[in-house]
């Protein structure tokens, strides 16, 4: 009898139990009976969207390994605030070749400019009189016949070039030589500029205000030039993006005013405004079937404007946007 009693018991509760499954089923396909055909009743168009924030993917320029990570997923940065450091040992070390390579075109151009020192003149008169001595004596002596012609133009040579020497120091480097030095220290000084250039790279900065959404490297990773390194959320104001089918886009005006709500906040009701309906095609919603007329019927993205936002909004929440009614459209 006690085993009849229990099966019994065990019976009612399964039956119990399937009673409130379709019971809640029911209430549930109610709901969205109810929800649709008090749209539909109403002449609302009523559209799921998402929120949107604009990203900004922090990439390198240079390939390297990461020497610090200064911030953490969720922290607030300012614009110039540096998010990562790249280790820069060897673009340091071009940066010191750069620079002696500089010391030398200068001190090679003020040389040029400044012409011989006092005593590489005097150094260089002393030749030239002594020479012309000597070429005196032997023009005499040639002259007597004592010496050969050979012997004559060996010490004639030498004469000019003492000469040419001393002249040369008197005016100093040539307006050549003076501009040839002038450009050697320009190249050095584009050098050193394109170095430091790739010292800044080293450092990845926040370029606006935002929040940093994403890490993805380590400290001590080796990156490639253009690899993604972190992500940040900038300050802008969120808006709503939804896709409206092509046979719907006549419910949909520049400028129209909607009504927005969110899940997460149920309980409370927005203004937004269109501002963008995007004339290129997002994707096909629906195939070519015998029912829509044999064609593929499109969606287009709709921007919308969100206006006095007093809830914290994230990228790709959910939002239901209300065109309103569209009576004989």
């Amino acid at each position: 009898m006690e085993k009849e009693i229990l099966t019994a018991v065990d019976k009612k509760k399964k039956t119990t139990a399937i009673f409130v499954g379709v019971l809640v089923v029911a209430l549930i396909i109610a709901g969205c009976w109810s929800f649709s055909s008090k749209a539909e009743g109403n002449g609302d168009f009523i559209v799921q969207g998402s929120v949107k924030t604009t990203e900004i993917a922090l990439n390198s320029k240079l390939a390297g390994n990461i020497g610090e990570i200064l911030v953490k997923e969720g922290d607030q940065v300012k614009a110039g605030d540096v998010i990562i450091k790249i280790s820069s040992e060897a673009v340091e070390a071009k940066l010191q070749q750069a620079q002696a390579a500089k010391a030398a075109a200068a001190a090679t151009a003020q040389k040029a400019a400044n012409g011989a020192r006092s005593q590489e003149v005097a150094q260089a008169k002393a030749a030239f009189d002594y020479a012309q001595k000597t070429y005196d004596r032997m023009k005499t002596l040639l002259q007597e016949e004592a010496i050969s012609q050979a012997t004559f133009d060996q010490v004639e040579a030498q004469y000019i070039a003492a000469k040419e020497t001393y002249n040369m120091a008197l005016e100093g480097a040539r307006s050549e030589d003076v501009a040839a030095a002038a450009s050697l220290v320009a190249q050095a000084d584009g050098a050193i500029a394109e170095v430091n250039s790739y010292l800044g790279d080293s450092q990845i900065k926040a370029p606006v205000d935002g929040t940093i959404i994403a890490i993805n490297v380590n400290q001590g990773e080796l990156i490639s030039t253009g690899m993604p390194l972190a992500t940040l959320s900038t300050n802008e104001e969120a808006w709503i993006e939804v896709n409206v089918k092509e046979t719907d886009l006549n419910k949909v005006q520049q400028g129209q005013e909607v009504k927005v709500t969110f899940p997460a906040y149920p309980d409370k009701e927005w203004k937004g405004t269109v501002t963008v309906v995007n004339k290129k095609p997002d994707f096909a919603t629906k195939r070519a079937t015998n029912e829509n007329g044999d064609f593929d019927v499109l969606s287009y993205g709709v921007k919308i404007a969100i206006s006095g936002m007093d809830k914290e909004l994230y990228s790709g929440m959910t939002a239901m946007v209300d065109f309103g009614r569209n009576e004989g459209k």
